[in-house]
């Protein structure tokens, strides 16, 4: 491996030194990332009716028809209804977020093969901007679910301060993931369809439309002695987090949020490193 001397006479790797420059250019790149997010919802709704009130209908709508598929379907909204709707819109929600991020950042870099090959620049924006466009949605699912509290009378607790929190921590893992995915999907075109079979996985086995374990009058469907290997799935203890400080008005627990931001700050430092030393490669592939 290359290397280059530092201040101090040791040399420093090169791809170090890459990855620095990386960091430091897209620092200078905040106009071009805002131009490209803007652009991003521009074209998610720029042949729709309604146009940017989708932003709002659209988790409404799942949550709609999850609720009378498994809320009654399945029976389990149980004998509070309104308690469940919040808890499968959180789910709902937190989900599409991290499911946008990692569909659309497998196709971010070859969908954009003609300015990766001609101009030079960081490649990192494009999953960036893919991530924060889906954080712009992911925070009015967040209004419209504040105006379903308020429609049905939910108290809000000074645990609600703990949510910018929990967002962030999303944020982190979404963007490690985000990198990874988008690294990936330069190089190998199935990464898409691969990826909708593993979040369609991860759908079913994170407790979005059910509970996991026993609690508030509900009988849990993972068996006791699972729980804790059932629990390394990072989405469980991300919507514990969101449902313990807008639905159960309580501190989150302390060892699930501290393992959730040790693995988002791992899994963002993995990403960014793999399509830092992968960036230099891509227009040979495209």
């Amino acid at each position: 491996m290359a290397s280059t001397p530092s201040a101090s006479g040791s040399p420093i790797p090169a791809y170090r030194n890459s990855v620095m420059a990386n960091l430091r250019e897209l620092l200078l790149r905040r106009e071009t990332i805002g131009y490209l997010v803007s652009s991003n919802l521009r074209a998610g709704h720029r042949d729709k009716l309604l146009g940017n009130l989708w932003n709002l209908l659209d988790p409404l709508l799942f949550m709609a028809v999850y609720y009378v598929v498994f809320g009654i379907g399945f029976r389990q909204a149980g004998e509070n209804p309104t308690e469940f709707v919040i808890y499968l819109c959180i789910g709902l929600l937190s989900f599409r977020f991290l499911d946008g991020v990692v569909t659309q950042s497998a196709t971010c870099i070859r969908a954009n093969r003609g300015i990766v090959g001609e101009m030079r620049f960081p490649k990192a924006v494009l999953p960036i901007s893919v991530c924060l466009s889906r954080l712009y949605d992911f925070l009015w699912g967040l209004v419209v679910l504040g105006v379903v509290l308020a429609i049905i009378g939910h108290p809000i607790t000074v645990w609600v301060v703990g949510l910018p929190v929990l967002i962030g921590i999303q944020l982190l893992l979404c963007m490690g993931l985000a990198f990874a995915t988008a690294y990936i999907g330069a190089f190998f075109a199935d990464t898409p369809n691969i990826l909708g079979i593993a979040t369609r996985l991860l759908f079913f086995s994170s407790p979005i439309f059910y509970f996991a374990k026993s609690e508030h009058g509900r009988h849990g469907i993972v068996p006791p002695e699972y729980l804790d290997l059932y629990s390394l799935n990072p989405l469980v203890g991300l919507f514990d987090g969101y449902r313990d400080v807008m639905l159960w008005g309580r501190m989150p627990a302390i060892d699930s949020i501290s393992y959730l931001a040790v693995l988002s700050v791992a899994v963002f430092v993995f990403g960014f490193l793999m399509f830092s030393r992968g960036e230099r490669d891509f227009a040979k592939y495209l």
